[in-house]
């Protein structure tokens, strides 16, 4: 048994793993990263159990991708067999650390770990990682680089941003075909805090109904614990489905003359723009339940 790190990760999430490599490297720890590129077969996937159950700790990059990733879930359970067979016979102190990054919920951890193990929450924002690496030092039963210093807060840049308000969402229905429906005024808050631009009050549509909404329902919620087969096929209609769908919610809500100019005036921004939907969730009194859209 050698005294390598063994980082399990997805693809899309090289970068990230890069600077953790860089960072682990240069303070004397012998890593071994596993490959996305690497086409499966019985001799890479015994090659990559061999690393894993001969590692001194075990790291795994949490991201959705890696969540939906083969690969990071066979490793993550032979980690976990690894860790609970050393613990029984002689405990040699074993780790299974998970690294977690922004976007991913904690409830999500629960469906490759059925116990809690050692979870380090990377925060967004550009301090995250530099806030996370002691936490994962202190977990590889590292001592902190004594020249470690974590990143100064960044003051946040003024933001030009665009808010589109929904009042009264309630469901229409129209020869069959449900759609929610509301009254939307777009608002142009400018950075420098100077005059805003607000629309005249316009009607607004969606363009997507119950069907769409459950396909990007089920692609963002349950696609990743079951991509292939069917399931992937699936997950490839819906993905070019997506551009047109976007689309056709920007043309409903910001493409009429009512949203012209302060879309305009935010789209003309070069410095940091959001774009925020504010919606009263609050139906008029009386309104019939089968008429909510919310």
């Amino acid at each position: 048994m050698d005294q390598h790190i063994f980082i399990s990760h997805s693809s899309q999430n090289d970068d990230v793993v890069k600077k953790l490599r860089e960072t682990l490297e240069l303070h004397g720890q012998l890593l071994w990263v596993d490959s996305r590129q690497l086409t499966g077969g019985d001799a890479l996937a015994a090659t990559l159990e061999q690393s894993v159950r001969g590692a001194r700790h075990f790291l795994v990059i949490i991201s959705i991708e890696a969540l939906s990733s083969e690969w990071v879930q066979r490793e993550v359970r032979w980690a976990l067999d690894e860790a609970q067979r050393r613990n029984d016979d002689y405990d040699d102190g074993y780790k299974v650390i998970s690294v977690v990054l922004p976007g991913v919920q904690p409830g999500l951890l629960k469906l490759l770990f059925p116990s809690e193990p050692l979870h380090i929450f990377v925060a967004d924002g550009p301090t995250g990682w530099s806030e996370a690496m002691p936490k994962i030092f202190a977990a590889l039963g590292m001592a902190l680089p004594t020249d470690w210093e974590t990143a100064a807060p960044v003051e946040a840049a003024p933001l030009a941003e665009l808010v589109l308000k929904l009042t009264d969402p309630h469901i229409v229905n129209t020869d069959g075909v449900r759609r929610a429906t509301a009254t939307a005024e777009l608002t142009y808050n400018p950075a420098d805090r100077g005059r805003e631009i607000s629309s005249l009050r316009y009607k607004f549509r969606a363009p997507l109904g119950p069907v769409e909404l459950e396909e990007i329902r089920w692609y963002i919620e349950n696609y990743y614990r079951w991509p292939a087969g069917v399931f992937k096929e699936r997950a490839a209609k819906t993905e070019r489905a997506l551009p047109q769908w976007g689309q056709a919610l920007f043309k409903a809500a910001l493409g009429g003359e009512s949203a012209r100019e302060p879309f305009e005036a935010w789209r003309g921004q070069t410095g940091s723009r959001r774009f925020s939907v504010q919606v009263d969730f609050e139906p008029p009194e009386g309104t019939d339940p089968e008429e909510t859209a919310l």
